[in-house]
């Protein structure tokens, strides 16, 4: 028999979660899926076998570990997952939700994850695939994006509000890894545990007269003009180095049920 949530309540982090019996622990990390992500693929959760290798959704959550990775493949045979979350344990011992990707994969695909050799550019962070990026942005999508997404990041944080309720935490960390990624955060509740300043710097050298609009001088398909007063297209000049580093040093966190009602951005367009 399931473990109420009275009983589970207050774990104190993931490895308490994954010390738990599989059966148990395996229900835990299903409820970081949204019900409407099982209905759109036709699944009903309480049918679901977990464990087989053909089960549409897959939970790594190793004894003694303190991080957990739910996937859900719609078949075994596709390619990319259409859901992806990986929590943990951050250095401020609580919860955190390091890594997010929804996709729909009926939509065509860019390989901005593989470069020209094959090798994985770790969604474009750690080398570039150029020709598939254009290609992305062309296609409307996002810096980090191989296909688009299916618009649920909402319901997947509220997934997680009630994940983070079980640990006993009254809030939880959230890794941004793109400038367009914190908005979206921004617009989900989201505050700043570090960074907002970075933020509000990034928004006002994108204004008129600032240091980053002036750089956006077409020299690559990544700096258009027009991009300045867009989340997107500036996701997409600061991922080709306009800020002459790396996009970093930002750390964001939500308390479940609380919009923190910030706001960085304020150009005209997503």
């Amino acid at each position: 028999m399931a473990e109420s949530p009275a009983r589970l309540a207050g774990l104190g982090g993931i490895a308490e979660v994954n010390a738990l019996p599989p059966a148990i622990r395996e229900q835990l990390y299903l409820r970081l899926v949204p019900e409407e992500l099982f209905r759109a693929l036709g699944f009903e959760r309480a049918a679901l076998r977990l464990g087989e290798p053909d089960a549409p959704v897959r939970i790594s959550a190793p004894d003694g570990g303190a991080w957990a990775r739910v996937e859900v493949r719609p078949a075994p045979g596709d390619r990319d997952p259409t859901l992806v979350i990986d929590v943990g344990m951050s250095a401020f011992a609580v919860p955190e939700l390091a890594f997010v990707q929804l996709t729909d994969v009926t939509a065509p695909r860019y390989d901005i994850d593989r470069d020209r050799e094959g090798q994985d550019t770790l969604f474009g962070t750690a080398s570039r695939n150029i020709s598939e990026e254009v290609r992305a942005l062309d296609a409307g999508l996002g810096p980090g994006q191989v296909r688009r997404g299916l618009r649920m990041l909402g319901r997947v944080l509220e997934c997680m509000d009630g994940f983070c309720r079980l640990l006993g935490s009254e809030f939880y960390l959230v890794e941004p890894l793109f400038y367009h990624s914190a908005i979206l955060y921004e617009r989900r509740g989201c505050d700043y545990l570090l960074g907002r300043e970075r933020m509000e710097e990034i928004d006002a050298g994108f204004g008129p007269g600032g240091a980053l609009r002036a750089r956006l001088d077409d020299s690559t398909p990544f700096r258009r003009d027009h991009f300045a007063g867009s989340v997107r297209g500036r996701s997409w000049a600061i991922h080709d180095a306009i800020l002459g580093e790396p996009y970093s040093g930002v750390k964001m966190y939500r308390v479940p049920g609380h919009d923190a009602g910030v706001s960085t951005f304020t150009g005209s367009a997503y």
